[in-house]
């Protein structure tokens, strides 16, 4: 029973500080926004947080769907933002964070004649 209490906590706590990051640290979020990688895999688990979204629609082959999905709340659409929201929940999710790797251009090279 503690285990459930503190993990109800422990996602709480997480939404509290989304919603105030979400609107208080927009540049902060920018910039994690940047740094996240990979993609959604639709698993839904973010919507299932503390309690199921009402809007989540379960798929039979396991994936999920959002119905409301073109008008989501900016807190849902902004998941994870950083680090500690993957730390806060545990189930693994596809996203993950770092510095963007820059993408180098090589120019092909000249070859050079020898003169006889």
């Amino acid at each position: 029973m503690p285990n459930k209490f503190i993990k109800a906590q422990r996602q709480a706590v997480g939404k509290i500080r989304r919603f105030f990051v979400l609107r208080f640290e927009k540049a902060y979020v920018e910039e994690q926004i940047e740094q996240r990688q990979g993609e959604c895999n639709q698993c839904g688990n973010c919507c299932e947080i503390l309690y199921r979204c009402p809007f989540l629609i379960k798929i039979e082959d396991g994936s999920s769907l959002c119905s409301i999905y073109e008008n989501r709340p900016k807190q849902c659409a902004a998941f994870p933002i950083d680090e500690k929201c993957l730390s806060e929940v545990d189930f693994d999710c596809t996203y993950s964070f770092g510095q963007p790797q820059e993408v180098v251009q090589i120019e092909p090279a000249t070859v050079l004649q020898q003169a006889d």
